[in-house]
């Protein structure tokens, strides 16, 4: 095995620890949630807004555990609340540790309505039952930050009915991913299945960028872990660095 390959292949394994980390908390939050929902809704018969109230606990323990990611909480589909087309319960990292709910434009008429089940985020993991992963993308604010969201499944009474995942800021999560990549010698960068940029170690690779075409000696390495498509590609260095 080339050290080129090696070198990649160790930052691979790095960033894909992380990667499991934090999907092993989400489907640990996911179960969290089903527990405080089935609680709060009691024996009635379906759910209600005010029961996904019932889901901060679950989200401020996460939030408490990963210092990276922004935000978290759970996505429920279309029908799971009665007169609802879905429903979003997110709350956001504030200070001195406490969260705070965001609020969603989730009504059809209305400007900037945020459709959520056209999100690749939500409609991959209510189709396949499997985590996923979207971004980078701006984020819903328009704050010019781009946002990475990860999501697992999240059921109740054994039916799917939504997501449980976090946001994270690229910027943040550049702590963790950045030192892994200037490890690697040359030009290299974090980018998801589309092959767009995540995270580059050059001004050779620009966040949401996709990957130009390289040259015969590049390398790409998987991001072992849970199945993202995510992926390592390095070159060597040009004169773009």
């Amino acid at each position: 095995m080339s050290k080129a390959r090696s070198d990649l292949e160790r930052a691979s394994d790095a960033i894909g620890e992380w990667f499991t980390a934090i999907y092993g908390d989400l489907t640990a939050m996911s179960t969290a949630c089903e527990n405080q929902l089935r609680d709060s809704r009691g024996k009635k018969a379906g759910l209600t807004e005010r029961n996904l109230r019932a889901i901060q606990p679950a989200a401020a323990a996460f939030l408490r555990r990963h210092d990276i990611p922004t935000a978290a909480g759970i996505v429920v589909g279309p029908g799971i609340i009665e007169n609802k087309d879905g429903s979003i319960e997110w709350w956001q990292r504030g200070d001195s540790g406490s969260t705070q709910r965001i609020v969603f434009n989730l009504s059809p008429e209305d400007p900037g309505f945020y459709d959520f089940v056209t999100f690749e985020w939500f409609n991959e993991v209510v189709s396949n039952g499997k985590p996923a992963i979207q971004g980078p993308y701006l984020d819903y604010a328009g704050m010019d930050k781009y946002i990475l969201t990860a999501m697992v499944p999240l059921s109740l009474d054994g039916v799917l009915i939504g997501t449980a995942g976090c946001d994270t800021e690229v910027r943040e999560l550049e702590r963790v991913v950045m030192p892994i990549l200037r490890t690697i010698p040359g030009d290299a960068a974090l980018v998801s299945k589309f092959d767009r940029v995540i995270l580059g170690n050059s001004g050779r690779f620009h966040v949401g960028n996709r990957v130009a075409a390289l040259s015969k000696d590049a390398i790409r390495c998987e991001i072992p872990g849970p199945e993202l498509g995510l992926q390592l590609v390095a070159a060597p260095r040009t004169l773009h660095s």
